[in-house]
């Protein structure tokens, strides 16, 4: 198994069990920093421990000392976010009731924003024509309405579409010796 598969700290750009001695990144402080403010958050540390430990991980030479600062407050490599072993949700929990957004397909979601663009465009053509030309002109706005339409008028005869066939069991033919 090489350095890149599986490390202890999937956020170092190294493991550091391997290169202790390895001066650190930007990212690897960034990562040590981020673990070290959720596990404030999570209530592992007190707001003294959290700004002593910032500040050594600022100060960091190496990746080991980033590693030891937050060794104590990580779970160890065999049990991570996507191991099976931890009872911890990937999804937060479904909302309930009537405040649970409309499910739609996506061929629904791009139908529905096709009239809603469509009805959109046909308003501001005719606040246009309104200010523009008004009532008793020549009303030019049935054009630019009729050639915006033609996508909607496509998805919608898409989506009705002819009937499907059914299907007919195939029968052997009736001559076979």
């Amino acid at each position: 198994m090489s350095q890149w598969q599986n490390p202890p700290h999937p956020g170092f750009s190294v493991d550091p069990t391997v290169a202790p001695k390895l001066r650190p990144s930007t990212s690897d402080r960034d990562y040590a920093d981020t673990t070290l403010r959720l596990a404030h958050a999570d209530g592992r540390l007190t707001e003294t421990e959290l700004a002593e430990r910032v500040e050594r991980a600022d100060s960091a030479t190496s990746l080991g000392e980033l590693n030891d600062l937050i060794a104590d407050v990580t779970l160890p490599s065999a049990v991570g976010p996507d191991s099976r072993l931890l009872p911890v949700e990937s999804s937060p929990p479904p909302i309930v009731g009537s405040l649970a957004p409309e499910r739609r397909s996506a061929p629904q979601l791009v139908l529905a924003r096709s009239i809603v663009s469509w009805l959109g465009l046909a308003l501001l053509f005719n606040v246009i024509w309104l200010f523009s030309s008004g009532p008793g002109s020549y009303y030019w706005p049935i054009w630019p309405m009729l050639g915006t339409a033609i996508p909607v008028i496509g998805l919608l005869a898409a989506r009705v579409g002819p009937a499907p066939a059914l299907k007919r069991p195939v029968e052997p033919p009736s001559d076979l010796r």
